[in-house]
């Protein structure tokens, strides 16, 4: 029950109706009630100094009649105030209010006439009162609406850039990167760099309701995509997606896009950049840049505040980092082989036939026998692609691989012609480890001995080269495949031969 005692008494010594109301856990219509009451009927807090806290509201405010109803209105700007705090909503505040109203004697409004008062007062008031964010509590997450561009390394055709943003609202420190798509494993990992980057996670989450997050979309109980919600289970945070249409729910992220990303896209756009990589390089220049540059109407940087008030408050990084990972089954092939996503890698020979579990993930690409790991390679994410270790190679042919070198393969090439020098020395150079592209170099030196010869290789390799710089022996085949011979020049005899001539035929014909 409100001690309507302790309103006069506070009234008397200054203190404001909102004081009032914050200091005794009441509405402030509840206090504006009471101080009306008392002038009216003349009454202060000396006057009432010796009756106790019941006898003052029957003072002021009489004995209720059973059919009398005191309804008290909401404060609508402590439910503003309440509804920015993480998982409150109207029915919880009502809920709150009317217990607070029935213990001071009045009456609550019904839950139907609460929300109208409060959209109402929203409508009016813009409902754009600040929101005070504590340092760590929130990283909010977008993709930006421009896109930047990008040459594919391989074909050099221009592609599409999306930009992922992500900003914590306390510091306004912001990151940005490029990716080839908004498909959930680049919505995955642009989250596992952003944190990397911000060396933690915020305690909330806060992105928008988009397909690759959300799967599907309501105020209260939103269902979050199965991988997203172990991402966020990995790294300690808990995903509070923005309402649908509302993009003060993440107003920091929003201006980030406008500002930062917006910013780092203009910085850049006459420069021409080959692959993602290189965007990206140029991205964190920018990024760090605008996060260095001083407020205009605050002390020192992003930055600055970053390190000094809110590094220390994010949820440290997990050991490991969390990777999207999906299973699948493959059948080793008589090349002892597994085909994964179109592209090919090397299992122990004595595993030819076998199913084995695949374990792939955007980086690697790791095979199962049971539960013991028989093989793992970085995946390749071109079409054709082989992925060989010499340890999974049947004797014969470790042991063939063993009289072969890097420089027998070049001089061997050397003798046939300088395109299939250079041919060679590109699929020598196109493997981390050289001994994976021998076979690659074994299959070029297999094409010699068919028809056409030296010759026809020299030829295919040429063509390769006048393509791409590194070709791959899939490319060579397929061009040796297509190749044609040249006419030959008809051959002259010169004095040596024996000619009739057309002045022969006619006198036969005659």
């Amino acid at each position: 029950m409100v001690d309507y005692k302790r309103i006069l008494q506070l009234d008397a010594l200054g203190v404001s109706r909102r004081g009032i109301a914050e200091a005794l856990g009441c509405a402030r219509n509840t206090v504006a009630v009471v101080l009306g009451s008392a002038r009216e009927k003349g009454v202060t807090a000396g006057a009432v100094a010796e009756m106790d806290a019941d006898g003052v509201r029957r003072l002021l405010l009489g004995e209720p009649k059973a059919h009398e109803t005191i309804q008290v209105a909401p404060d609508l700007e402590w439910v503003h105030r309440e509804l920015a705090r993480p998982n409150v909503t109207l029915q919880l505040l009502w809920g709150e209010y009317s217990a607070q109203v029935r213990a001071g004697g009045g009456v609550p409004y019904r839950y139907s006439s609460f929300t109208e008062q409060y959209r109402a007062w929203a409508r009016v008031a813009g409902a754009t009162m600040r929101i005070e964010r504590k340092p760590g509590e929130v990283l909010e997450v977008d993709w930006a609406g421009d896109t930047m561009v990008f040459l594919d390394p391989g074909t050099g055709v221009a592609r599409k850039a999306f930009l992922f943003v992500a900003a914590l609202p306390y510091s306004a420190y912001f990151y940005v990167e490029a990716f080839a798509d908004q498909k959930l494993a680049s919505w995955l990992d642009a989250h596992v760099g952003a944190f990397e980057f911000f060396g933690g996670a915020g305690r909330l989450l806060v992105p928008d309701n988009l397909r690759t997050g959300v799967t599907k979309a309501d105020r209260y109980e939103p269902v979050l995509n199965l991988a997203y919600a172990q991402l966020a289970e990995h790294y300690g945070t808990a995903v509070i997606p923005a309402r649908v249409r509302r993009p003060r729910d993440k107003a920091m992220a929003e201006n980030a896009v406008r500002f930062g990303a917006n910013a780092v896209a203009a910085a850049l756009r006459d420069r021409r950049f080959i692959g993602l990589a290189e965007l990206n390089e140029a991205v964190a220049e920018q990024v760090a840049a605008v996060n260095a540059k001083p407020f205009q109407k605050r002390e020192g940087s992003r930055r600055d505040v970053f390190d000094r008030e809110e590094r220390s408050f994010l949820v440290p990084l997990p050991p490991t980092r969390f990777e999207l990972a999906e299973l699948r089954k493959a059948k080793v092939g008589p090349n002892y082989h597994v085909q994964v996503a179109g592209s090919h890698y090397s299992v122990p020979a004595r595993l030819i036939g076998k199913t084995l579990d695949v374990r792939l993930t955007s980086r690697t690409v790791e095979v199962f026998d049971g539960a013991d790991r028989v093989a793992s390679h970085a995946r390749a994410h071109a079409k054709g692609v082989y992925r060989t270790a010499v340890d999974h190679m049947p004797p014969a042919h470790r042991a063939q691989l063993k009289d072969w070198t890097p420089a027998r393969f070049t001089s061997w090439a050397a003798q046939v012609g300088p395109a299939t020098a250079r041919a060679v020395e590109a699929v020598l150079a196109s493997r981390q480890i050289v001994e994976q592209s021998y076979r690659s170099v074994l299959g070029i030196m297999a094409l010699a001995k068919k028809d056409g010869g030296h010759a026809r290789l020299e030829d295919t390799c040429r063509a390769a080269l006048e393509i791409t710089g590194g070709p791959s022996y899939t490319m060579i085949k397929r061009l040796w495949s297509d190749w044609a011979p040249q006419p030959a020049e008809p051959r002259s005899l010169g004095g040596s031969g024996f000619v009739r001539g057309a002045d022969y035929y006619k006198q036969v014909a005659s």
